[in-house]
């Protein structure tokens, strides 16, 4: 019997969402699905095109589906791939009883099974009806009016009611699906690899995936889930043992997933779970050991900031996990990874590392891959690398590296590659010899490539074992060049003949490794730097100066000396004063002020207020009640809001730059403090970079013009000034345009103050 053909298409082609250029531990789907690419279109090997379909873009499926089915021309071989990718599907089509040659439906044959880029987003009304054409008089074809459109979501409605006998991937990228029923797959109990990325999932029933009983590999990566404001949510996930039911689960891709709350289903993942991407999912605290009962192998954390602070998400993994991405987390501290015995890969790029103990990374027995690039460690003399048996790839660009010194290139020694590039280095002789070092083993070494652990079983979907840092840092490997034509090879043997050091830089190039040279006061490539056999030379015809040369000089130089020092005791105020606005000048020079003065800024202070400690009891009894109380303003003090644990500079340079306002307390004793300068100085600079006029002057008593020095005169020539009365009478007025003054700023910057 033969039916006519209704379908209804969509008049706007379905739109896939590109995948995010952000790469993850664990890649994307089809880096090890090469059965199908990643719009949907078929890419089978030559000896399986009989046994394929593919109907991507075609907006006729069903008699397109039928047509090939019953083609004379194909061959009796069973159909294994399907694709109904970007057809403009608005539900899926009840297709899957079709027969081919043989008489055999495609939902016992077909094991692969994409319907990338569709638009299956919820619509309530009944949707898209589909007639088939069977050839077969005793197949009986469901239609959709017994589907339950009483659910949320009736997209699925043509094959949740069919039994896929060896259906073993299934594609569903990119479909705009909003809602995931219960028991939506429950009739595909051979399914090992689900892929539900690039939707717009706001919700998950708790039995979604019951009957999925072999399912091993399940990605939900990059889901935009949207309220009714259109605004981004989080995915909603009904039961906390959402993944409990599927006891064979060993990979969950949550890439770009926005996670929220839902984290609490990670504690139902069973003791064969071995791979998960959190990569990006904006989860900010995991339940403690959630993952503890799992045989964790990869792990990918990044970009959750903050993930690690209340609840440690490693407990209990220390002797599975091999592979770990903790990008952009704050992490600080190594303690987190004290007897990861088992552990190769450690990505911790942009974070806030500053250290690392020698009692932790000597647990590390097995790591291989060590990358750092983006945080904050410095030099360090102790050996700590070279504890690491296995190290054989070590980052630390863009650290705060200032030395390079004998030790660190001996602890360094038996690494493979390395990187040191963008930091602040200090101009020595051992940076001139880390890269020739580097320069003599390009000539005499052979590059090899890093072999991570390989627990590929051929009976195994290959995702479970699939990830992207081998390829990731080989491929810096296989690209970075060979710097040997920098060196004689002479010259690096005569030198260096008794240093045994094998390593070579991976990202070598001559501007990014340079330093800073004290004497010329400029930076120059590490390789202009003299060797130290040359620097030792230099310092060997210093001593060796000429008798009659140093008899002169010790003859003029008390001389000069008695001269100079008759000089700086006259003038003693005006040299201390100028040694401090230089070093001030230089500090001031090295702080980044990129961000200030930008439109709209957020302050947390109204005020910052600088003292010196002898006029403590006048701020603290008269201008902080005042200020607090009667001008209702947010006061930023040394000793109460400093941070603890930063340097000083570092909290003074801080709090100025989250103060909307500055005000100097101006006393001689606030003269005689180099810090109360500094602060003064700041004050000056930063009025200059911004143009603003946010600065106020009080002076507790007369200064004279002799005892000011230029910075605090040219303020008083261009910034009016209070000078606190000594008599109670007039202490009110002055109180009074104090409290105007900052009522005018509060007006200026008005809704800027976190305060």
């Amino acid at each position: 019997m033969i039916l006519k053909i209704l379908v209804f298409c969509c008049i706007l082609p379905a739109i896939a969402l590109p995948k995010d250029p952000t790469v993850c531990l664990t890649g994307y789907m089809t880096d090890v699905q090469k059965w199908v690419d990643e719009f949907g279109t078929l890419t089978v090997e030559p000896n399986e095109l009989d046994r394929s379909i593919d109907l991507s873009t075609n907006t006729n499926v069903v008699t397109m589906l039928q047509k090939n089915l019953q083609s004379p021309y194909r061959s009796n071989a069973d159909i294994r791939y399907l694709s109904l990718a970007r057809c403009n599907l608005e539900r899926v089509p009840p297709v899957f009883d079709q027969r081919d040659t043989n008489g055999r439906p495609l939902r016992q044959t077909v094991e692969y099974l994409t319907l990338y880029g569709n638009n299956f987003k919820d619509i309530s009304a009944p949707g898209v009806q589909y007639d088939i054409m069977l050839n077969a008089t005793d197949v009986v074809e469901t239609h959709l009016e017994y589907a339950k459109f009483g659910e949320k979501s009736i997209w699925s409605t043509g094959f949740q009611y069919t039994t896929f006998a060896v259906l073993r991937e299934f594609d569903l990228r990119a479909c705009s699906i909003e809602f995931i029923n219960g028991l939506i797959f429950k009739g595909m109990p051979n399914l090992e690899a689900l892929y539900l990325g690039e939707n717009n999932i706001k919700y998950i029933h708790g039995k979604a995936f019951v009957g999925l009983n072999n399912l091993i590999h399940l990605d939900l990566s990059r889901n935009k889930a949207y309220d009714k404001n259109g605004g981004l949510t989080s995915v909603t996930m009904e039961s906390a043992d959402l993944f409990e039911r599927m006891s064979k689960l060993r990979s969950l891709d949550l890439s770009f997933t926005e996670m929220g709350r839902n984290v609490r289903v990670l504690s139902g993942l069973g003791k064969e779970f071995q791979r998960l991407s959190l990569c990006g999912s904006k989860v900010r605290s995991v339940p403690e050991k959630a993952l503890s009962g799992t045989s964790m192998k990869y792990l990918d954390i990044s970009g959750n900031y903050g993930i690690l602070e209340n609840s440690n998400i490693l407990a209990g993994l220390e002797d599975t996990l091999e592979i770990l991405y903790a990008n952009e987390v704050g992490f600080e501290h190594f303690h987190y990874l004290y007897k990861f015995s088992k552990l190769e890969v450690l990505k911790l790029t942009n974070n806030e590392v500053m250290l690392i103990t020698k009692r932790v990374v000597a647990s590390l027995t097995s790591l291989k891959v060590l990358d750092l690039e983006r945080n904050r460690f410095g030099s360090w003399i102790p050996p700590i690398f070279s504890t690491m048996p296995n190290l054989r790839f070590l980052s630390l660009k863009d650290n705060n590296l200032n030395l390079i010194s004998a030790e660190i290139i001996d602890d360094i020694a038996n690494i493979s590659y390395v990187s040191l590039s963008g930091n602040n280095v200090v101009c020595n002789c051992h940076s001139r010899e880390f890269i020739d070092l580097a320069a003599r083993n390009d000539n005499e070494q052979k590059q090899t490539l890093i072999d991570l652990s390989i627990h590929t079983d051929n009976n195994t979907l290959k995702a479970i074992d699939y990830h992207i840092a081998e390829s990731e840092f080989n491929s810096m490997i296989e690209l970075r060049a060979n710097i040997s034509t920098i060196c004689d090879t002479e010259k690096c043997k005569k030198y260096y003949v008794d240093r045994d050091h094998r390593f070579l830089i991976i990202d070598y190039d001559i501007h990014s490794y340079v330093c800073f040279h004290e004497y010329k006061n400029r930076f120059m490539s590490f390789i202009n730097v003299k060797t130290c056999k040359d620097w030792q030379r230099s310092l060997e015809k210093v001593r060796n100066l000429d008798t009659s040369t140093n008899l002169v000089l010790l003859l003029t130089l008390p001389t000069t000396l008695l001269l100079l020092l008759l000089i700086i005791f006259i003038y003693r105020r005006k040299f201390g004063y100028f040694f401090v606005t230089m070093r001030n000048s230089a500090t001031l020079s090295l702080i980044s002020r990129t961000d200030i003065n930008e439109e709209g800024k957020i302050y947390n202070y109204d005020v910052f207020v600088s003292y010196c400690n002898g006029d403590r009891n006048w701020m603290l009894d008269h201008l902080l009640p005042h200020l607090e109380t009667e001008c209702s303003v947010s006061v930023c003090l040394h000793e109460r809001d400093f941070q603890v644990g930063l340097s000083i500079l570092e909290n003074i340079v801080s709090c100025m730059d989250r103060s909307r306002t500055i005000m100097l307390v101006i006393s001689k004793q606030f003269l005689r403090s180099q810090w109360c300068q500094f602060e003064m100085h700041l004050a000056q600079h930063r009025l200059l970079e911004t143009r603003r006029e946010d600065l106020i002057l009080v002076l507790l008593e007369e200064i004279p013009r002799s005892l000011r020095p230029t910075t605090l005169h040219y303020l008083m020539l261009t910034k009016t000034y209070i000078v606190w009365p000594k008599v109670s009478s007039e202490q009110t007025v002055f109180w009074k345009r104090l409290k105007k003054s900052l009522v005018v700023q509060q007006r200026k910057y008005k809704n800027t103050t976190l305060a």
